[in-house]
């Protein structure tokens, strides 16, 4: 009767969180225009080849979602969350453990897939991409680890290979280690099923197609090399050498309670035969729930919790030292997911797990399923199904790059890139209102670093780069040494200039020629949490537009 009510309540609270999580994303898909990353996302899904340097391929797999949907943003938006969910589903039902009920598992994955979209970038994207196709190829992996028969080699065959092709154009180097995870598989059971280890390489060989059906086989090389001389040219931190290193220095910013908490974790795993292991797995639970509860004041006045993706990959990690006994490598490559999805992003690495927050989610789903301590089983379920709403509802309150919270998105406007019909907050609207088709077909130089959503607001053409992004210095270099003198002497700038890009060629030469400039103040808006007041300055040569708006 214990189980039954348990079973009972972990389906109603799996159902209760689908909808809650669904209901606020159908909401939210016709509101809010970010101008900073998801402009970045529609310039590559509407044109892959829109620039020449590239580091990120995945305008090649999102363009033909983006062109189905007509360019309207919603629509697209609401694909992507129908995309997503389904993954989950798919992924959580591969995941319940013999005699349970697989709806309950699927619709608790289907709710925990959907937090792929906090802190509210809910446009698609490299992130969702990446996200879909490592839960594509978990869920072949465990049909293949756990059943049998054609059918399900065949299912489970077509949902890795369709990974794998998300992965080659969302992150490559996932693709790297989705591909060497499937080889290794198929090596391990080739003594012990043979079948098994076919469906597996079958995979691999079928991925090749459906990669071609996105981008000519042919045009393979040229984009690898494209990407590898963009690497070099904005000397990103992606090699074999740097990477490790960034992603050690990336920990200074986690805060000291999820460092304890990692310590237990580790500890609780290397002991978790020993009499000690069961109270460091206690204590990488307890510091990791401590650190979510530190974040709550924070998240009432507006905020939005920081490192919550590591917070619950450490609390699942040492949950799972307590309890697993059974499908160990399945549960391992759940927690093992987000830091496979996070690597080689542009940003924090250890941040980047607050998009793959699915994984540790049904880790925990999945190890309460099998726990025998009551108190612990309910507190489990409760944290699981819990997290998913409380997460984006907070998401919503301060949504990422957004003037104002969703609930406040309602005036209407056209989207600066794609036209289509959306509602913003009034910072937004006025915003897009005062800047729209002020440098209509003019060659803009953004020095703000704040997105480049201005440009598209402005109607103009960035050059190079899509976006100087903030975080790097070099980059206004890249693009002006690869203009020339002519182009030099007709591009306009926003100002002001970001204190990192102030010894750049551009930044020096404006400074050197600003006489012959004239400012148009722009409306005030708010980037990266700080209100901006930019201006637009054009050679005084040419005529000002969009006069009047």
């Amino acid at each position: 009767m214990v189980r039954l009510s348990s079973a009972g309540l972990a389906l109603a609270g799996a159902v209760l969180a689908l909808l809650f999580c669904g209901g606020l994303l159908v909401y939210g898909a016709g509101r809010g225009i970010d101008l900073t990353d998801e402009i970045f996302y529609l310039v590559w899904a509407r044109d892959p080849e829109a620039y020449a340097l590239l580091y990120q391929p995945f305008g090649y797999l999102l363009h033909p979602l983006y062109a189905l949907c007509g360019g309207d943003v919603a629509r697209y938006r609401l694909v992507g969350f129908a995309i997503t969910a389904a993954a989950g589903a798919l992924l959580g039902r591969q995941l319940a453990p013999e005699g349970t009920r697989h709806r309950t598992f699927a619709t608790f994955g289907a709710a925990a897939a959907l937090v792929i979209y906090f802190p509210w970038i809910v446009t698609p994207s490299y992130n969702s991409a990446a996200n879909v196709g490592a839960m594509l190829v978990l869920a072949g992996a465990a049909a293949l680890l756990r059943g049998e028969g054609l059918p399900v080699r065949v299912t489970a065959s077509l949902a890795i290979a369709c990974g794998l092709c998300a992965a080659a154009f969302a992150k490559p180097p996932l693709f790297a280690l989705g591909s060497v995870l499937v080889v290794a598989l198929a090596a391990w059971s080739f003594r012990r099923n043979r079948g098994r280890s076919i469906a597996l390489l079958g995979a691999m060989a079928l991925a090749v197609p459906l990669i071609a059906l996105f981008l000519p086989l042919p045009r393979i090389p040229g984009l690898l090399a494209r990407i590898a001389a963009s690497q070099h040219i904005l000397a990103l931190p992606n090699t074999p050498l740097h990477l490790p290193i960034k992603v050690l220095g990336d920990w200074a910013a986690v805060p000291p309670l999820l460092s304890a908490s990692a310590l237990a974790a580790i500890g609780a795993l290397a002991l978790r035969r020993a009499r000690w292991g069961k109270w460091l797995g206690y204590a990488a639970i307890a510091f990791g729930l401590l650190y979510l509860a530190s974040t709550i004041p924070d998240t009432l006045d507006g905020g939005i919790p920081e490192f919550p993706g590591l917070a619950l990959v450490l609390i699942a990690t040492g949950y799972a030292a307590l309890v697993a006994r059974r499908d160990a490598l399945l549960l391992a490559l759940l927690l093992i997911a987000p830091f496979a999805v996070a690597l080689g992003t542009f940003n924090n690495q250890w941040a980047q797990l607050d998009f793959s927050m699915v994984f540790p989610l049904l880790a925990v789903f999945r190890l309460a399923s099998e726990d025998a301590v009551r108190w612990r089983q309910a507190a489990a379920y409760a944290v699981g199904i819990a997290a998913a709403p409380l997460l984006l509802l907070a998401a919503t309150q301060s949504p990422y790059s957004l003037s104002d919270s969703l609930f406040a998105q309602q005036i209407p406007v056209r989207h600066p890139l794609t036209g289509s019909p959306l509602l913003v907050d009034t910072e937004t609207a006025d915003f897009l209102n005062g800047a729209h088709g002020r440098a209509q077909g003019a060659l803009l130089v953004d020095l703000s670093g704040t997105g480049p959503g201005v440009a598209a607001a402005l109607g103009a053409k960035a050059p190079v780069l899509l976006w100087l992004n903030p975080a790097t210095a070099t980059w206004p270099d890249v693009v002006w040494d690869r203009l020339s003198e002519a182009d030099r002497e007709r591009a306009w700038f926003v100002v002001p200039v970001l204190p990192l890009f102030a010894p750049s060629g551009p930044a020096r030469w404006l400074a050197a020629h600003r006489g012959g400039y004239c400012a148009i103040p722009l409306p005030r808006m708010m980037f990266w949490w700080e209100e901006r007041a930019l201006e637009l300055w054009r050679p005084c040569a040419a005529p000002a537009r969009g006069a009047g708006r």
